[in-house]
């Protein structure tokens, strides 16, 4: 038994690996569809944590990066990092991937690397890329609840654990949007990290991080040529999937009063309600121009909005007497 006081001497400081996303001795779970960009994003963030780089502009530790993989052979995975013009090196990257022809490696193989990597180079982060190519020890079922949560992941904990490092595990999402197999996939780790392609503009993509440890996060996100994922300005170039559905919905209701909250909830935006605000505020003037005005005001509890649509007229947008007077405000 202890007191408040001594419970909080006993508290050991946790240094994070990504700030306010990836801490030490944390299980994690990259998810996307098939095709979407996992194993590139997972090299952008070993990438970025090898070389001490931001990661969407979130701060990192520099440490030395270990990637296990099951899908990428040794061929692919340099031609990828080459195309990708990562800057991975020999003191901070370190690479394996099943010997022999075989399609899985096994956990025993996979605790002796890491074993190797925290103890002889002080590694602190781990991708398992892909989750499905880890072979167990045993006979398991991905969709039964008790089998995951009682046998395998607590194998991926106790290598956490040990050695004092991060396992970010890459895995399916399936067609609901969820992890693929057992609950247990959500509940077993410290943090997701979903990706997920516009289904209309192929370079645009949206990142949902949620965690038990940091605030949930989401984030709007441009794919170079290179396949690098960078935030989204929110230019005028490009309308964002939720401001879309949201302005179809003001063409139906012409005038409307409503909150962030509202509209997240009504519309099943793929957003939370903060970033949809900030949506709304980098679309302003190009929500304007395709005739829907957006005035806001701050409550004592909330941020009101109220929007009015009216079938755009052809005037020039830096006429304010006209807008003014089409708009009646």
């Amino acid at each position: 038994m202890k007191t408040i006081e001594e419970l909080k001497c006993s508290i050991v400081d946790i240094n994070y690996i990504i700030e306010d996303m990836i801490r030490e001795n944390g299980l994690y779970c990259l998810l996307g569809e098939a095709k979407v960009g996992k194993s590139a994003i997972a090299l952008q963030i070993a990438n970025s944590v090898a070389n001490g780089f931001p990661f969407l502009n979130l701060k990192t530790n520099k440490t030395p990066v270990l990637y296990l993989s099951t899908e990428m052979n040794p061929s692919e995975t340099i031609s990828r990092i080459k195309f990708m013009e990562l800057s991975l090196n020999n003191k901070d990257f370190f690479y394996t991937f099943p010997e022999d022809n075989l399609t899985q490696i096994s956990i025993l193989k996979v605790e002796k690397e890491i074993a190797e990597f925290s103890e002889k180079y002080n590694g602190k982060l781990v991708f398992i890329d892909m989750f499905n190519g880890i072979n167990f020890g045993n006979n398991y079922d991905l969709n039964n609840y008790q089998d995951m949560s009682q046998n395998i992941f607590p194998q991926l904990r106790k290598l956490c654990n040990n050695y004092n490092v991060a396992i970010i595990i890459v895995h399916h999402l399936n067609r609901k949007g969820k992890s693929l197999g057992s609950t247990a996939i959500d509940t077993c780790v410290d943090g997701k990290i979903a990706l997920k392609q516009d289904e209309n503009i192929k370079s645009t993509f949206y990142l949902k991080y949620e965690s038990r440890d940091y605030p949930s996060k989401d984030y709007v996100l441009k794919r170079n040529e290179n396949l690098i994922l960078k935030i989204d300005n929110f230019t005028d170039e490009v309308w964002n999937e939720n401001i879309m559905t949201f302005f179809r919905y003001s063409i139906n209701m012409k005038e409307f009063t409503f909150t962030a909250s509202d509209m997240v909830s009504k519309l099943k935006l793929n957003v939370i309600p903060s970033t949809f605000g900030k949506l709304l505020a980098n679309h302003k003037e190009e929500l304007e121009r395709n005739g829907l005005v957006i005035e806001s005001k701050r409550t004592a509890t909330e941020r009101l909005y109220t929007a009015k649509y009216k079938e755009p007229l052809e005037f020039d947008s830096d006429d304010l007497d006209s807008k003014e007077e089409y708009y009646g405000s």
